[in-house]
């Protein structure tokens, strides 16, 4: 039989062109080769990698929660590096020495002072009569700023009875006090009218603040409170109404429509700043110990009385009005942490979900594309339409209603209701490959349908699998995000989402919050525009249409 001088060489070259230009999908290393040539790529990941590191990095880069846990500075505050140097910046300092100021006692009455160094004091009163002991600290608040807003005083004491002694009627009650203002004398008006119309002026010393009075906070008047010992730990916040009312000369009005009336506008007084803080002054604790002991008084009889009050350090925090690099919140809380925590959330969740996402739909893609046609297509296909058609967000409000708003139910739920479109692409995909030469040797070979779709088909969509994902972080962040703001989110996530639910809802835009409100939206734009730009370079390199 005659053999045509080259007719094979012709077959094979034909074949071999034929082979060479029909179109390929690159390989991962192909794909990430050409993409880190593009700039937009490298702008892209680099801002991912900025938010990733900030985000890993925030244990190291604040000491704070993310959640409303830790109140760092007062309400609001602005950042440190927008504030003028006289606005008020936080003080903490804790007073541990104290000595006695003043002691007045009669009858039998002996008075033990016993100061603790570096732990607060200690008094034993024992004996019948009376006794009035005033305890003042030895150090001093410096307070080089414009007034504050808030003030915060932790006081903490235990008052019992010595054993075999009897029960004293007393009070403990503790004052903060500026030295400078108190001896100015300056004093603070109130003009109002009163019950009847007519118009009042009162005027409160400045100075002077009734912190914590053991008896008219418990009970409102003097009775035998309590027999034993009791530990009170009391925070004290400025400003507040209730502890308002507890000033001495409040309580010393004897009309009752007067005195309260006073209450009332005193209420409206910001305590902090228009009684007790002005730049230059000094702040100390005064703590007042009553001491009640008489056999012959038959409605508050007492028998060989005894006291015994150990008071702890006190912890004074004036909260400032400028704090850190984001300021705080509405409660105080430090938007800077928030922002790093929510950073983290963003890129580790998104990435997850968007990952987990799509590997669901390269096996359901998989799975319906390489048996096209029979009875497990038709069953994958029918259940993607139908999950196409379920509504996401009502579907997590539903979910967090029934099973609670966690990040995981709302992630779960995210997870189960967007893979249907990324199965319908793969599920295309496969049916081009499954036709393949290398598929169709590895038939030949005898390989099974699982170790085909996994070996042969799956690798081949490696690129468009990496595009999917890199697209799929913003949006997932940005459903997240979506939800919390409707007031459906994880209350207790730190995420951005979160924290543009809590500014929306909490004055932001009314207070003009500015250093609260741009940073989560900047976050958000931030981690798409890095995605995107990356992603945007990725699809010029997978599309052939668009490849250069």
């Amino acid at each position: 039989m005659s053999r045509v001088p080259g007719g094979s060489g012709l077959r094979e070259a034909t074949v071999r062109a034929r082979v060479l230009l029909s179109p390929r999908l690159l390989t991962l290393s192909e794909t990430l080769r050409l993409v880190f040539r593009k700039r937009t790529a490298v702008v892209g990941i680099s801002l991912v990698i900025l938010l990733a590191v900030l985000g890993g990095l925030a244990p190291v880069l604040t000491p704070y929660s993310p959640r409303m846990r830790d109140v760092v500075a007062g309400d609001f505050a602005v950042p440190d590096w927008a504030a003028p140097p006289d606005v008020a910046r936080n003080i903490i300092k804790t007073l541990a020495s104290f000595r006695v100021e003043s002691r007045e006692v009669s009858g039998d009455v002996k008075v033990d002072f016993r100061p603790l160094p570096g732990e607060g004091f200690q008094v034993v009163i024992t004996g019948t009569g009376t006794a009035s002991i005033l305890v003042v600290s030895e150090e001093y608040v410096e307070y080089p700023y414009r007034p504050a807003r808030s003030l915060d005083v932790r006081v903490a004491f235990n008052a019992s009875y010595l054993e075999g002694k009897g029960q004293a009627w007393y009070n403990v009650d503790t004052l903060m006090i500026n030295k400078d203002l108190v001896e100015r004398g300056e004093k603070l008006v109130l003009e109002f009218l009163g019950p009847d119309g007519t118009p009042i002026k009162y005027e409160i010393p400045r100075g002077v603040y009734s912190l914590y009075d053991l008896v008219t906070t418990r009970i409102g008047w003097v009775f035998d409170y309590y027999k034993g010992a009791i530990m009170v730990s009391a925070p004290a916040v400025l400003p507040n109404s209730m502890r308002n009312f507890q000033q001495p000369y409040i309580r010393s009005i004897k009309d009752p429509a007067i005195r309260e009336r006073v209450a009332e506008e005193f209420g409206k007084v910001n305590a902090a700043r228009e009684l007790l803080l002005e730049r230059g002054t000094r702040l100390y604790i005064a703590v007042n110990i009553t001491y009640y002991c008489n056999p012959a008084d038959f409605m508050m009889s007492c028998r060989d009385g005894s006291l015994v009050v150990s008071y702890s350090p006190v912890r004074v925090f004036i909260k400032g009005d400028a704090f850190g690099v984001l300021g705080t919140t509405a409660y105080g809380n430090c938007v800077w942490t928030q922002w790093l925590y929510g950073a983290r959330t963003a890129i580790a969740l998104g990435l997850a979900v968007a990952a987990v996402t799509t590997l669901v739909a390269l096996i359901v893609g998989l799975a319906a594309g390489y048996r096209a046609g029979t009875t497990t297509d038709m069953s994958l296909t029918f259940l993607t339409d139908v999950m196409y058609f379920i509504p996401l967000i009502p579907m997590v409000m539903v979910v967090g209603l029934v099973f609670g708003r966690t990040l995981l139910n709302i992630y779960a739920v995210i997870i189960a209701l967007s893979w249907q479109g990324g199965a319908r692409i793969i599920r295309q995909w496969t049916i081009a490959l499954r036709s393949s030469l290398y598929v169709e040797a590895a038939k030949a070979l005898g390989a099974s349908e699982w170790r085909i779709m996994m070996k042969h088909i799956a690798p081949q969509l490696v690129p468009y699998l990496v595009y999917r994902i890199v697209m799929m972080v913003p949006a997932m962040v940005f459903l997240e995000a979506a939800i919390q703001l409707l007031g459906f989110g994880d209350p207790e996530a730190p995420t951005w989402g979160r924290m543009i639910n809590e500014m929306f809802y909490q004055g932001a835009f009314i207070m003009n919050a500015w250093w609260w409100i741009i940073p989560p939206i900047a976050g958000l734009i931030l981690l798409a525009a890095g995605f995107v730009l990356f992603g945007i370079a990725l699809d010029e390199i997978v599309n052939p249409r668009l490849r250069r």
